[in-house]
Order: structure tokens, then sequence, then C-alpha cells
């Protein structure tokens, strides 16, 4: 009866101190991630310059678009709402609708700013403006990149820094809001690489390599250079599943510090590939700007100094 009750108490006593260590892991994570968060804004240097290179995409695209816009807007009358608020925020499009080319004129001096300063509240918040805005007057041969471009000029409002605040508490939730915003900015391209390629996984299309043999007869994408390269059904099923393990595997591999820059790269050389195969230009640079947010500071500082002048 005694070794049963000796027993018992130490069994009790190890799940006791099991417990214990569970609730102080738990514990210390937690206060790293409120210290990872409150304590100072992380990688500033790599949260400005991809603000910068979005802004740089939107102008480049607006100069592309621009005489393509009037035959465009001629078919895509957009219609006034009844509230103030969507009056407001459709305001630029409705400018757009009257005289394209003045809605333009502005959004290229607006850029040309933007550009230059450090991003604050105001600029950012007017970049997502126009972004959605450029999503609207697009809308009838607008694409993913369009979509994903406005989602995260969403993000670059959090992660602005100026102005600073000066108080402790303002101090804080200006930090917490910069660290958040780009966690979340980071998760929503995980996402957008998660939902991709699980759902091409769960193709019958992409396991078979129909896809890809799909994509190669679509003339108004396909790139000609490329005939007859990819017709073959062996090479289409090997593209296909390229291109499923490597949407999966980014969403890992990421995350870890000797596997996050070889990833990058991979994801670099894989969009400038659809650029050039398929024709989608936009896309393409739009998901290669989103990798700077998977950079660190220590990343730019490694750079030659003509190059780090070049890009901030």
């Amino acid at each position: 009866m005694f070794q049963r009750h000796k027993r018992f108490c130490q069994i009790q006593h190890l799940c006791s101190l099991t417990t214990r260590m569970s609730l102080v892991k738990e514990r210390n994570s937690l206060q790293a991630t409120v210290q990872y968060l409150v304590h100072d804004f992380n990688e500033p240097v790599t949260a400005r310059l991809f603000f910068r290179a979005l802004v740089l995409l939107s102008f480049f695209k607006i100069l592309m678009l621009w005489s393509f816009s009037h035959s465009v807007m001629n078919h895509h009358n957009i219609t006034l709402p009844r509230s103030w608020f969507g009056k407001i925020i459709l305001a630029p499009s409705f400018l757009a609708n009257d005289n394209v080319d003045i809605f333009f004129a502005i959004s290229l001096g607006f850029l040309v700013v933007a550009f230059f300063l450090r991003p604050n509240y105001f600029t950012t918040f007017l970049f997502f403006w126009l972004t959605f805005n450029l999503y609207i007057v697009y809308l009838p041969f607008a694409n993913g990149a369009d979509l994903v471009l406005f989602m995260l000029a969403l993000w670059c409002i959090p992660i602005a820094r100026k102005p600073t605040f000066k108080s402790e508490t303002g101090s804080i939730i200006q930090k917490t809001c910069h660290n958040a915003g780009i966690i979340l900015c980071q998760l929503q391209v995980i996402f957008i690489y998660l939902v991709s390629g699980w759902d091409k996984l769960a193709s019958n299309a992409w396991r078979s390599g129909d896809a890809i043999d799909y994509v190669v007869h679509l003339r108004n994408l396909y790139n000609p250079m490329f005939g007859g390269m990819f017709e073959h059904p062996g090479s289409q099923m090997v593209l296909s599943w390229l291109t499923i393990l490597f949407e999966l595997a980014f969403v890992v591999l990421v995350w870890f510090k000797k596997t996050r820059i070889p990833i990058l790269i991979i994801g670099i050389f894989f969009h400038l590939f659809i650029w050039i195969v398929m024709s989608l230009p936009d896309f393409a640079l739009t998901m290669i700007i989103s990798y700077i947010l998977f950079l660190k500071d220590t990343d730019y500082h490694h750079l030659p100094p003509r190059v780090k002048r070049l890009l901030l």
C-alpha cells in the first residue's frame, strides 16, 4: 500500500513538474512575442524599400496602360454610389471616368512625391486609396496582380513610421502596428501561395499536367517564342509538379534562416519564368516585390554601397 502511494506521489510530482515547465515555456514564448512587437521598429529599411518598390511599380504601370485606358473608359462607366462615404472612396475613379488624362497626371505626380518621401501615414493612405481606385478603373481588364497590389498597399499604412508619436503609450502602439503590419503582409503572401498550391494539388488537371497544356494553347498569353517547347506531356507534368511543390514549400521554408534566401531566389526565377512564358509582367513583379518584406535589414546592409545608395 505504501509503495503504491509512493509511486502515485512520484507520478503526480512528474506531471506537476512537466506542467510547470510547459507553462514557463509558454510564458517565455509569449513574452518574446510581445517584446518583438513593442520593443522597436523591426526591419525599417526593408519596409521603406518595399513601399518605394510598390510606388515605382504603380508609376510604370500607369505609364504603360495610359494610352490603352482611353478605349477602356469608353466602355466602362462607373456608377455613382448613393452614400457620401462611397462617393469619397471612389472619387478618383469618377475623375477617371470624366477625364482619364487628368486622373493619371495627378496620380503620377503623387507617386513621384511619395517615392522620394519617407513613408508616413498620410502618403501611405493616399497610396492605398489610389491603388484601390486604379483597380476599379482597370476592372474590365484587371487581373490578380491588381488585386494583390492594392491589398499590399493596405499594409503599407500601419508599416509607416511617420509622424513619430512622442508619448510612451503612443510609441508602443505605433511600433506594434508597424511590426504587426509586416507580419500580416507576410501572411497574406503566404496565404496566396498556400491557397494556390493546395488548390493545384487537389486539381486533377494540375496533377496530370493538363493545366500546363491548356496554358500552352492560350494564344493571348503564351509566348510564341516557346512554341513546341512545353507541348510534351512529360514536360507538362514536370512543370505542374514543380509549381505545386514550390508554392507549398515556400509556405514553410521562407520562415527558416537557412532556407529563406534560397527559396526567395527560387521564387524570383519562378515568377520571371511566368513573366517570360505567359506574358504576365505585372503579376510577376508584384509577387517579387512582396519578397522584400521577407528580407532583413542585415541583408540590405550586406549589399555594396553603390547598390544601397541606388535603392534608398
